[in-house]
């Protein structure tokens, strides 16, 4: 295998792990809306944000790996990440996280109704 078929293989790779780690940020974000439900607007400004990372991301990933040269299978393999980690491990992982995250919640809730019942 020649030396840039081989570099080109590990971008791809790069990439692909690049949009896995990027569904997981994702992840994080999701499950910090289901401890802390808000707004419409605070949501909208959230995704604004991470698409602003995401982008970011894939222009440091081409950036440092590739001279900032824009190559289509980079941003196919970003994309193609990302839809394997939601379908492999991101389904799984939020229905195993629902039980823990909402007792959580109902341990947060329980808090702090008996501090507002000790100060009355």
């Amino acid at each position: 295998m020649s030396i840039s078929i081989r570099y080109e293989a590990q971008l791809f790779v790069m990439s692909v792990v690049t949009g896995a780690g990027l569904m997981a940020v994702y992840d994080c974000l999701r499950i910090f809306r289901f401890l802390c439900p808000h707004g419409a607007l605070a949501v909208g400004v959230e995704d604004i944000l991470y698409g602003l990372y995401c982008a970011v991301m894939t222009f440091m990933l081409m950036y440092e790996q590739n001279d900032g040269n824009l190559r289509g299978f980079c941003i196919g393999g970003v994309i193609l990440g990302m839809a394997v980690y939601q379908r492999l491990i991101s389904r799984n992982l939020l229905k195993y996280l629902q039980k823990p995250v909402k007792w959580i919640k109902m341990k947060i809730r329980n808090h702090r109704n008996g501090s507002k019942q000790v100060r009355r």
